[in-house]
């Protein structure tokens, strides 16, 4: 009789092994999940959104939020199916969403920027008031448009056609019109628009002018040869255009659109030479208050207002101031006769217009420091340039100031400036030529 083994035989239960495998399924579901989750995060597209959307108005708020409810389907439906189909979407719809929430947080914080500083500074550079600015640069942050989501792709209507957000003017990377606010710069006005500078240049001839007559042919001549500079012939239409039509809102504050307006008035003959008159008479009229008021100073110049003019002084007296030696200096001569010289006009030149280290017979250095007219003669203001010692004048005696008409020589030593102010003053070379000595005298004057 046989005997049967001991060893126990334990039949697996079917419903334990089933839980088992669901176990194992779905933790392998769950990692799968986290997988792809984390995938979506790396794309940084939700966390770009999340921390950019309230800072996004308008339009660049209507593109992002759209652009975010594509990028979320894209991420469930990658989540749910895991296929590189959907991956694609779903990482191309987080690129798009990056860009439009950081393009409009990047356009709309630029905007407020260029506010802000002209803000600042009082919209001074800007043409247009407070009021205006600000109404333009709210307009522009809030403005909205027509966006859609057509066949998973958001598009804004941009002119007559939608187009993807993206490619549209409002989130392209060229500048333009809708994708950038800059407040409306002023023009710089060129030199003459305002008419009183050009006269206030003219002083000079003005002074020069020997009635008022001759005073406003000179500054009417003067005007004639600037009209052709093309610069000045612009500055006069815009203060045609600025002062006489009033074509500008703020005289002080022209935009380029008005300037534009301003200068397209040059394109009518008729109106051209109504501006031209118009600019004229406004300077002719300038001239004779200007021209009485020389005749009451008794002065008048050339090179007004530079480091280099020479400003004349009617009825000017000077005095010559003889020297004698004692011992080994020089002194002014208390017993010599001073002659006092009364110039029709006369003129100290100002030190960078002096002519410098001419030398007379005796080797005695002297400088001419200014000059005068005077009986239709131009005479040379000469004072020594060596401190203790004078110089000799043709008078044979010395001298540490002296005034005696001025030679030719001496003329053309003096530095170039003085030489062109003093042609100028008197309006020719020849002219010039003509009021000076003639050669040298025994003394050693230049020739």
């Amino acid at each position: 009789m046989s005997v049967l083994g001991t060893t126990v035989f334990q039949v697996p239960k079917l419903g334990q092994t089933g839980f088992q495998i669901d176990q194992v399924n779905e933790q392998k579901r769950k990692q799968a999940q986290q997988q792809l989750e984390k995938e979506v995060a790396a794309t940084g597209a939700d966390k770009a959104y999340a921390e950019n959307a309230y800072g996004l108005t308008g339009i660049y708020k209507q593109v992002a939020d759209a652009q975010y409810q594509v990028f979320k389907q894209a991420a469930i439906e990658y989540e749910k199916t895991g296929s590189s189909t959907s991956k694609s979407k779903m990482q191309e719809a987080a690129s798009k969403l990056t860009y439009d929430v950081t393009a409009g947080r990047t356009i709309l914080g630029n905007a407020n920027d260029e506010y802000l500083k002209n803000k600042g500074n009082g919209f001074k550079d800007v043409a247009l008031d407070p009021t205006e600015a600000s109404e333009l640069y709210t307009g522009f942050v809030n403005r909205t448009g027509d966006v859609q989501i057509i066949d998973g792709v958001v598009v804004v209507k941009d002119g007559d056609n939608y187009i993807p957000a993206e490619q549209s003017t409002y989130l392209q990377s060229s500048v333009n019109l809708n994708n950038s606010m800059m407040l409306p710069r002023v023009i710089k006005q060129g030199t003459f628009v305002d008419y009183r500078t050009f006269v206030d240049k003219q002083r000079p001839a003005i002074a020069e002018g020997v009635s008022e007559a001759d005073a406003m042919s000179r500054v009417e001549e003067l005007f004639r040869i600037q009209l052709k500079d093309k610069d000045f012939f612009a500055d006069v239409i815009t203060a045609y255009g600025r002062d006489n039509l009033k074509m500008v809102k703020d005289p002080n504050k022209i935009s380029a659109e008005e300037y534009a307006e301003i200068q397209g008035l040059a394109q009518d003959e008729e109106t051209v030479a109504n501006a031209v008159e118009w600019y004229r008479k406004q300077v002719m009229e300038s001239v004779p208050p200007l021209y009485g008021a020389t005749r009451k100073t008794g002065t008048s110049g050339i090179g007004y207002g530079t480091s280099k003019d020479i400003m004349f002084i009617e009825n000017e007296t000077i005095s010559t101031s003889p020297v004698k030696k004692e011992g080994d200096k020089y002194v002014i001569d208390p017993d010599a006769e001073t002659v006092d010289v009364t110039f029709d006009a006369y003129s100290r030149f100002q030190g960078n217009l002096q002519g410098k280290s001419y030398t007379d017979a005796k080797q005695f250095q002297y400088d001419i420091v200014g000059v005068g007219v005077k009986d239709g003669m131009i005479y040379a203001d000469k004072e020594s340039s060596e401190q203790e010692s004078g110089f000799f004048a043709s008078d044979g005696r010395q001298y540490k100031r002296k005034a005696e008409p001025m030679t030719r020589g001496e003329f053309t030593g003096l530095p170039t400036d003085t030489r062109n102010l003093l042609i100028q003053r008197f309006g020719s070379e020849e002219k010039v030529m003509s009021m000076l000595g003639g050669k040298a005298s025994e003394s050693g004057e230049l020739d």
